[in-house]
């Protein structure tokens, strides 16, 4: 009997250092993920990026090829001293633009099938990587919080560019859903929002997303990502995205697969709730998991031509 629980005590033991460990790999992966985690161009193109949270390859129908005949103009902008990696591709007589935010562990080229839709659609399009991702030489990314005033710096780009009555359309997707409602916080220019998978507080999410990568239970993830982002000058408690929500009246278009592992659909149900627009829409895509709705392109184009017909 002694033997067991001395056993049993020196597995308790190891467990908590490695949950600890964990903990302290993955909010620092969250914040400052190292270069083996940043993707380039190539591994998005080819799909051999995975897409956090995910068994399975995505955008495996985006036409690269094509892509790569856009006019495109690359630039940068800068915010705070960081530089903010972009490209401008127009459209003849464009309604407006849509300046769009990829997810986690992706880069701006994860945001070309998106792109197509909007480009089909009438609109020129602004792809742009966001914090420690792609191209950037930022110290640290914010999950949300430093990418939203990003956001308004290429708004006020594309104000420059395009003219100031141009309409501003905001797309996100996972983590830059949360850019893009966050920068509403920050901006009276943005006309419409389309936030995909978006988890309505950043603390929660980014427990969602360590935990959907390395799934055990574990006691120290929260208090060891809100160290990190205190430590780093941020404050991920305070960094809601259902606040701004709640808190502006841009119409705002919610997507949401029913079938999330990363983030809950709950999430995206209380966006809705805080979302008083009349022309705020939740669409649920049944069975699709996190950031897989565009698989359903037919639906997915459809459904965004609908939100933006007023323009």
């Amino acid at each position: 009997m002694k033997i067991v629980i001395i056993i049993l005590l020196i597995v308790i033991v190891l467990y908590f250092i490695f949950t600890y460990g964990i903990a302290k790999f993955m909010a620092n992966l969250i914040f400052a993920p190292p270069q083996m985690f940043r993707p380039t161009r190539e591994m998005v193109v080819n799909n051999t990026v995975k897409e956090f949270a995910s068994n399975h390859y995505i955008y495996s129908d985006t036409n690269y090829q094509e892509y790569d005949k856009w006019e495109t103009e690359k630039f940068q902008c800068i915010n705070d001293g960081v530089e903010i990696p972009a490209e401008y591709h127009p459209v003849e007589n464009a309604r407006g633009c849509v300046i769009l935010a990829h997810g986690f562990g992706q880069n701006r080229y994860a945001a070309v099938p998106y792109a197509e839709i909007f480009r089909k659609l009438g609109f020129s399009t602004v792809l742009f990587d966001e914090r420690c991702f792609g191209e950037s030489k930022a110290p640290n990314g914010g999950f949300g919080e430093l990418e939203a005033t990003d956001i308004v710096t290429l708004i006020h780009w594309v104000k420059e560019k395009c003219g100031k009555d141009t309409k501003i359309v905001l797309h996100g997707v996972s983590m830059g859903a949360m850019s893009s409602m966050n920068a509403l916080q920050y901006s009276d220019e943005i006309d419409y929002v389309i936030e995909d998978c978006g988890p309505a507080r950043a603390c929660r999410g980014a427990v969602f997303v360590a935990n959907s990568m390395i799934p055990v239970p574990n006691p120290f993830m929260k208090m060891m990502i809100k160290r990190k982002s205190n430590k780093l000058g941020l404050n991920i408690e305070g960094n809601n995205p259902v606040d701004a929500v709640r808190n502006s009246n841009v119409p705002i278009m919610i997507i949401h697969g029913g079938a999330d592992r990363a983030v809950s659909v709950e999430d995206a149900k209380e966006i809705r709730k805080a979302a008083h627009n009349p022309k705020a829409r939740l669409e649920i895509f049944l069975g699709r998991d996190h950031a897989y709705s565009i698989c359903d392109r037919e639906k997915y184009e459809h459904i965004v031509e609908e939100f933006l017909k007023d323009i």
